[in-house]
């Protein structure tokens, strides 16, 4: 297969970066030809280092919206008529399907999006359907796709691939219950993380929560721990290339407060060793979280509900082995089968 993946703008360090190393990476090794065209050239870099060395990386040279246009227009002209792509981004999926009605090429139009089509400003959702056909990380993308208007036997349901791991068996270096969150620090965006402190507020004290993560909103997290009196139970490690290896204490779960989510890689890599989450109810939780055999969940948006389920949690013994097997169809022998078959079929409709 000729395949050529367009990301959105993305930073280097989130989920999406690590679904697209696996993906792509597994397509390579196949002897599939795949490139990488990136929006943005991302902050981060370390995660360009980790493709394989035959998957050629493409990135803008300038930012500007015009420029963005050109550079997306030639990377569509100048392409082998054999090329299909995998695309993150609604408004280039428009893009590509112009070019193509305007050029004749017999390329197929696939997106592939990580983000919960409902909760986002930044594009017109119409603009998913110029696609030809659809990869759905989760069953409410799948959902919320089909009620564009799609017919659902052009969108195909893959999840996310997760790695086998060892469970984290970790001593307890302190007397303190410790909670784990892992991402961005986002007080009021997407990550939501103000209602993770202020339900913190409200838990035994004996619970501390880890944060690992950087974010342009750290410092007004660190000064609204201050207000609510928790900076003592709140430890700031920053960002780390392998938080699992970085850990110091066993985490009785990993906590989720995000307003919408695709389908959270971080769950899945708490869930391969073992370790239960706590999630608010965005679109697709429940393609993880199955109550209190590996997690639980609470409303988005009641603090008090929040508090009470990490109280809980805290107090809850979960068999890490039922947590591990929880997950078993996302893990990556499955998902990558079933992703080969579903782009073969597309590709050859």
């Amino acid at each position: 297969m000729n395949l050529t993946f367009v990301t959105n703008k993305i930073s280097g360090r989130g989920g999406t970066e690590t679904v697209l190393v696996k993906v792509l990476n597994n397509l390579a090794e196949n002897g599939d030809s795949v490139r990488l065209v990136l929006s943005n050239l991302t902050p981060n870099k370390e995660w360009l280092h980790n493709l394989n060395p035959s998957i050629k990386i493409i990135y803008p040279r300038n930012s500007s919206r015009f420029n963005r246009l050109l550079y997306f227009s030639r990377i569509f002209l100048t392409s082998p008529q054999n090329t299909n792509y995998v695309i993150l981004s609604p408004n280039i999926i428009k893009l590509f399907a112009k070019l193509r009605k305007l050029t004749h090429k017999k390329c197929k139009l696939i997106s592939w999006f990580h983000f919960s089509i409902a909760n986002q400003h930044d594009y017109d959702p119409k603009n998913i359907k110029f696609a030809d056909y659809h990869l759905a990380i989760s069953s409410q993308i799948k959902e919320q796709i089909v009620d564009l208007g799609i017919e659902e036997q052009n969108v195909f349901l893959i999840y996310n691939p997760a790695e086998h791991h060892k469970l984290l068996n970790l001593k307890v270096n302190d007397e303190k219950k410790h909670l784990l969150y892992v991402g961005r620090i986002q007080k009021d965006g997407q990550k939501n993380l103000q209602e993770l402190l202020h339900s913190l507020s409200l838990v035994d004290p004996s619970i501390i929560l880890d944060i690992y993560g950087g974010g342009k909103d750290a410092e007004e997290c660190k000064s609204l721990c201050n207000e609510l009196g928790i900076s003592n139970r709140v430890e700031w490690h920053g960002w780390a290339e392998n938080v699992w290896d970085s850990l110091d204490n066993q985490p009785f779960s990993l906590i989720l407060t995000s307003k919408f989510e695709g389908l959270p890689m971080v769950f899945l890599e708490a869930m391969s060793r073992g370790i239960p989450c706590i999630s608010a109810d965005f679109d697709g939780y429940d393609d993880v979280i199955k109550e209190y055999l590996n997690g639980t969940v609470y409303h988005l948006g009641n603090v008090k509900e929040c508090a009470e389920k990490i109280n809980k949690m805290a107090q809850t013994k979960f068999d890490p082995l039922k947590v591990q097997k929880s997950i078993s169809k996302y893990y990556e022998e499955q998902y990558f089968n079933n992703l080969r078959n579903v782009l073969k079929k597309v590709i050859n409709y």
